[in-house]
């Protein structure tokens, strides 16, 4: 019943409550139902050396692993085993390309069959992250089932527990100093009317503990991956920080309850705001827009948690003043115009981030993380059932000015609301639906021979090695020196790569075209694995580096290859010994069918040599096909130099495609007779 000395808010205010209370129901849907920002940035696996889930025809000299993010190892990352599970052992395992490549030696030599290596590393958010690789050895032999390139989607129930807790703690302590703001109005207005009204304290230091307990047990769990990740990664300081934070407002906020009701609460809570900022720099957006990301996150976390945090405070309030429902319907006015505000930062927040996190609508029912988001989703749909019901009581009650007894359907709305708690605490620690970048910090290394090849597509130069398991393909534009170093303008400032767009496919002597899936492995670089077909087989690659002119071209590599360090010497010899020649040359920086105007040139076979890179030797080439009559061999160089040799059964050159930065000379020999 109302009470004397109640406030009244009748006609157009209790409108504006009603409005601003069913406002604040529906954005709280929209909160939950957006992914949630804190998510773990989980280092995923991007490639592997040797190639996971493939057969490599000789045995590794090491392991490498490519992640999306830099990570942290503690001394064992990596373990090899067989398929009998025999131990093999590794080098010292060592970081390297910003820390995203991880890479360990393989001393023992290893015979013909299938292996495993599994790996275990700390994403930049503290995680532990581990999975494994098979591959086998010997071209005849079965790569070992299980899972090729596997990683952990989701974190240990230890800490999505403590993750959970974390997050608890700190929207308890930073939104309980709000909601005890608010009810200090509420009290004030009551005293000037005569009226005592006793609430609860905040829940402060109770949230502020229970966030440093997580915080410390966090820090536990990377520290028994090495105590050098907590105090050297990124990951580390942001647990210290946090731990810190949380210490620091449990003291402030004791010591605040020796004056209730002079506003130290909020002096205590001002550590919590760098728990908020320590989460934005850990988020999933902050991994893909490192200032947009980080701020969106730190508004979104503010604004939820003074939201969340204030709402229970409001309840515990309410419960408290059971006996006088005008002064809790006034509290409740208080919030909702408050909430009013925090929902609109809350809402375009996690709408913004929820952009920038998800690839694609598809990714809601095709990944891990969409189908636990989905599950929250559903739980949300009861919350909003359960709800309904208790705000009609509500507005009942406002009706028939009498109070609002909790019953059964607000005791269910706040176990479900719990289990919705608990699915957050999930989604946050489940993989996200992509990682953070889908292409290679460098293309993996080589295994065994590499077969060179080189052409101009275009204005483009393009240089593609192949070896075992591999193919990388390099191009670069006229307004790069070489393959990876950018020219500077005018004012010094370099002038960034073109946007490069790679489509592949290859061709053999009998099957049909096979697409390639290409991956980004740098400024003009794309890289797969592969199964190169014995005998010739045909590059087909289709480019774009606007705005230079691109186009389309072929290249053929040979397989299988093998290296002659006979052979060039032998040329260097029959080529010194030709006394006169004709060199028919032609050089393009724009080839499109055209090789370019031709110019003869006499000279000597040495005088030619004198011109070239391999004129000295100091070079091994690789044989790529012998006919009869000729005899082909490549060589490669630094700086995106590729030679091809075409030699007559007497060693000498017959032709020549040389491929340089931005350049293809194609040159004929003729010798008299």
């Amino acid at each position: 019943m109302q009470q004397p000395g109640d406030p009244v808010i009748v006609g157009k205010s209790a409108g504006r409550t009603r409005r601003a209370v069913w406002t604040s129901a529906i954005a709280v849907v929209f909160w939950l139902v957006l992914p949630s920002p804190a998510a773990s940035a989980h280092a995923t696996l991007l490639g592997s050396t040797p190639s996971a889930g493939y057969a490599v025809a000789t045995a590794p000299t090491a392991v490498t692993l490519d992640f999306d993010e830099a990570v942290s190892i503690s001394t064992s990352p990596l373990t090899l085993l067989d398929t009998a599970g025999h131990p093999f052992t590794l080098g010292r395992p060592a970081l390297s390309l910003g820390g995203r490549r991880l890479s360990a030696p393989v001393p023992e030599w290893l015979a013909d069959g299938g292996y495993r290596v599994h790996w275990e590393v700390t994403a930049q958010d503290g995680d532990l992250v581990d999975g494994a690789i098979t591959f086998a050895v010997g071209a005849g032999t079965a790569v070992p089932s299980g899972d090729a390139n596997g990683g952990s989607a989701i974190d240990s129930p230890v800490v999505i527990v403590l993750r959970w807790a974390l997050f608890s703690g700190l929207f308890v302590a930073l939104g309980g100093a709000v909601g005890a703001w608010l009810a200090r109005r509420v009290t004030r207005e009551a005293r000037s009317n005569d009226v005592a009204l006793d609430g609860p304290r905040p829940l402060l230091a109770i949230g502020a503990g229970l966030g440093a307990l997580a915080a410390a047990g966090l820090a536990v769990d990377q520290v028994g991956v090495g105590f050098s990740t907590l105090t050297s990664s990124a990951a580390g300081l942001v647990l210290i920080v946090e731990l810190v934070a949380f210490l620091v407002s449990a003291v402030l906020a004791i010591l605040a309850r020796s004056r209730p009701g002079s506003g130290l609460e909020m002096v205590a809570a001002m550590p919590l705001v760098a728990v908020v900022v320590a989460e934005g720099l850990r988020a999933h957006p902050h991994a893909d827009s490192p200032v947009l990301g980080a701020a969106l996150t730190i508004v979104h976390l503010l604004a939820a948690g003074a939201w969340v945090g204030a709402l229970v405070h409001v309840l515990r309030t309410a419960r408290a003043w059971r006996g006088r429902p005008g002064w809790t319907r006034l509290l409740v006015y208080d919030y909702a115009r408050l909430a009013v505000v925090l929902l609109v930062l809350v809402v375009a927040t996690g709408t913004a981030e929820a952009l920038i996190v998800l690839p694609s609508v598809a990714s809601l029912v095709d990944t891990f993380y969409g189908v636990v988001l989905l599950a929250k989703i559903v739980l949300v749909a009861a919350v909003i059932v359960l709800a309904v019901v208790s705000r009609r009581r509500l507005s009942r009650s406002r009706r028939t000015r009498t109070e609002h007894p909790l019953g059964r359907s607000v005791r269910a709305e706040a176990v479900v609301l719990a289990g919705v708690l608990v699915v957050t605490s999930v989604l946050v620690s489940v993989a996200p639906a992509r990682p953070v970048s889908d292409d290679l910090a460098a293309p993996p290394p080589v295994t065994g021979l590499v077969v060179p090849a080189g052409t101009l597509a275009g204005q483009v130069t393009v240089i593609a090695t192949a070896s075992a398991g591999q193919l990388v393909i390099r191009m670069s534009t006229p307004d790069r020196d070489d393959l990876g170093t950018d020219d500077a303008d005018s004012t010094g400032a370099a002038s960034g790569p073109p946007p490069y767009r790679l489509a592949a496919s290859v061709t053999s002597d009998g099957p049909g075209p096979d697409p390639l899936t290409m991956r980004g492995c740098g400024a003009g670089c794309f890289t797969t694995p592969i199964t190169w077909r014995t005998g010739v087989n045909h590059l087909q690659l289709s480019i774009a580096a606007g705005p230079w002119h691109a186009g389309n071209t072929t290249l053929d590599i040979p397989w299988p290859a093998r290296t002659d360090s006979s052979v060039l010497p032998e040329v260097l010899t029959a080529m010194h010994a030709v006394p006169h020649l004709t060199l028919h040359e032609a050089v393009t920086s724009d080839y499109n069918g055209y090789p370019g105007t031709e110019a003869t040139l006499p000279l000597s076979g040495t005088e030619f040599l004198a011109t070239e890179p391999y004129g000295n030797g100091g070079v091994t080439p690789v044989a790529l096909a012998t006919t009869e009559t000729e005899t082909e061999i490549g060589l490669v160089f630094p700086q995106g130099l590729v030679v091809r040799l075409f030699l007559d059964t007497n060693h000498r050159i017959l032709r020549e495609e040389y491929v340089t930065p931005n350049h293809l000379i194609t040159r004929t020999f003729e010798y008299p007779h």
